[in-house]
């Protein structure tokens, strides 16, 4: 399928976000036989600070150049052979506290996120027609306290999808993770590895190594970008650049 189709989830850092944003991004995926592009949408809802956040997440178009050998592998409709636009799933993420490292000796998060079956272009295999979920616990602990901030962070949990085969009716995958973070007065950095594990071994097991970026223009304006080559069953790599607006502080009191 594409690149956006079953997306390994983002790592968490243990901590919910206490902030209300919108971000938005361009991304560029490539492998053998497949060109696609996509923007991305992201919200974020902080509910009680400290506590409980809400966040979204959205590929409202995506464009593919798609070569005649890969349709054929991946068996897409006829119908649909001369198809160039997708638009993808959408995700909702509920985060909570779990534990604090002002009074425990790291950040924890639960993570809940269903992925409602929206997409479109089933027929030319960019999606999968069906629901899906996942539940992780990401952690966050700071090695290095100073001018410069280290911190070392990571998830663990399963990622379910619910699939159509005659003898199987879900895939159960764990997931997995694990980064570091630096950070600055007005900026981070983030290098990541993460992946799940299906038990079908269909190419249901993608990993990724990452390299997260942010710069802090103002208190509001932050920009961002990733660099992500894929491995496993992930055929892609993969750039983003984008721009969040926060509409309130990062801290809510």
């Amino acid at each position: 399928m594409g690149p956006n189709a079953l997306p390994i989830p983002r790592l968490g850092n243990g901590r919910v976000p206490n902030e209300r944003s919108f971000a938005l991004s361009a991304n560029s995926h490539f492998t053998p036989g497949d060109a696609t592009q996509n923007l991305a949408l992201y919200g974020t809802y902080n509910l009680v600070p400290d506590v409980i956040s809400f966040e979204l997440y959205w590929v409202p178009i995506e464009y593919f150049n798609l070569s005649h050998a890969i349709k054929a592998e991946r068996k897409t409709f006829h119908v649909f052979y001369n198809e160039h636009w997708a638009s993808g799933d959408i995700y909702l993420h509920t985060l909570i506290q779990v534990l604090k490292a002002e009074t425990h000796p790291l950040d924890l998060a639960l993570r809940i996120g269903y992925r409602f079956p929206s997409s479109t272009m089933l027929g030319m295999a960019r999606y999968t027609d069906s629901p899906g979920y996942y539940l992780d616990l990401s952690f966050g602990k700071k090695l290095i306290d100073g001018n410069l901030d280290l911190s070392v962070q990571g998830m663990g949990g399963i990622f379910v999808w619910q699939i159509n085969q005659n003898r199987q009716n879900q895939n159960d995958a764990p997931l997995f993770g694990l980064g570091l973070n630096l950070e600055g007065k007005n900026w981070a950095l983030s290098p990541a590895f993460r992946g799940y594990s299906g038990y079908l071994n269909n190419g249901d097991r993608p990993m990724a190594l990452s390299l997260y970026g942010q710069v802090e223009v103002n208190p509001r304006w932050q920009l961002f970008g990733t660099v992500q080559t894929g491995f496993g069953d992930l055929l892609y790599d993969s750039f983003e650049l984008g721009s969040k607006f926060r509409f309130s502080s990062s801290h809510l009191r």
